[in-house]
């Protein structure tokens, strides 16, 4: 609720620092680590992946909402992939699961505040994807969601973004 009510007012600006999205995968996977046990975490990261500017702990905790939501809806034992690259000024994170997915008809409806799916699990707010969407727009950027092909939810953020002349290679 809190963030909700910093988005709300305006009182959330990214504080953009350079930042290598193998940590960012890497801090998100730990924090989830007991969550995750009992699934497959497919990180995809290019391999000449620039350091980019974003606000760490904001788009952690966007990626900390995704994953813990695919983790409640995909089947046991089924890879989540969290996908990173960069093109053209633009970093896109892809978050995909094989979980239901989500009706046609919520599709609109996902990142609106306090809505909870049809087939929601029990003991959530419905404020998680509002949160996602709120801070990747402070960053400028969006958030989509569509269904999978064979079942499941694939999100896509493309925040702009610069990005170091150092490359990172790992």
């Amino acid at each position: 609720l809190l963030n909700v009510s910093r988005l709300e007012s305006g009182r959330i600006a990214p504080h953009p620092e350079w930042c290598d999205v193998h940590d960012l995968a890497n801090k998100v996977a730990g924090n989830l680590k007991q969550e995750l046990l009992d699934f497959k975490l497919s990180v995809i990261i290019p391999s000449d992946m620039p350091l980019v500017q974003i606000d760490f702990s904001l788009i952690e905790q966007v990626l900390h909402n995704l994953v813990l939501n695919a983790i409640q809806y995909a089947p046991v034992a089924s890879i989540i992939r969290l996908k990173f690259f960069y093109d053209n000024g633009f970093l896109t994170i892809q978050v995909m699961d094989r979980g239901p997915g989500f009706s046609e008809s919520e599709l609109s409806s996902v990142f609106n505040k306090f809505y909870r799916g049809n087939d929601a699990k029990p003991g959530g707010t419905g404020l998680g994807l509002s949160i996602v969407k709120g801070f990747v727009e402070a960053h400028q950027g969006t958030v989509t969601v569509v269904n999978r092909q064979n079942r499941g939810a694939l999100f896509t953020i493309n925040i702009p973004v610069e990005i170091s002349d150092i490359q990172q290679f790992n």
